[in-house]
């Protein structure tokens, strides 16, 4: 991978980072104001229970999302953006373009998400 290229991921990156911490600020606010209610039982409840579970979840959500990212920038700094941690194959262009804060080649991934990684790390199919 060029330098030009890190550069770009690294611009693309820091962007995301910046954007999701401005989401993040907000969706942390509406999690604080999401308990105004005194009434325990009944369809306010409810609601009010529902909305706190979404906006957990989206917050937790931009949580792991900005760690990636920042753990994209750490591997940029590192040398090794681009690489797999599973297998040490280059990621393709197209899989870091869709998604650049990745740190495993599809295949890796998908090994990942089964729990069946592969003990021999080998490059085939990547």
């Amino acid at each position: 991978m060029t330098a030009e290229q890190i550069d770009r991921y690294r611009l693309i990156l820091e962007g995301q980072l910046a954007q999701l911490a401005g989401t993040s600020e907000t969706h942390g606010r509406l999690l604080d104001e999401s308990h105004v209610t005194n009434d325990f039982v009944g369809a306010d409840r409810a609601a009010e229970l529902e909305t706190f579970e979404v906006d957990a979840s989206v917050a937790a959500s931009e949580h792991r999302l900005a760690a990636k990212i920042r753990h994209a920038l750490s591997r940029i700094s590192g040398g090794t953006y681009g690489l797999c941690e599973g297998c040490g194959d280059t990621i393709p262009a197209a899989r870091l373009e869709a998604k650049p804060s990745v740190s495993l080649c599809l295949a890796c991934q998908e090994a990942h998400e089964s729990g069946s990684e592969s003990e021999s790390g080998s490059g085939s199919g990547r």
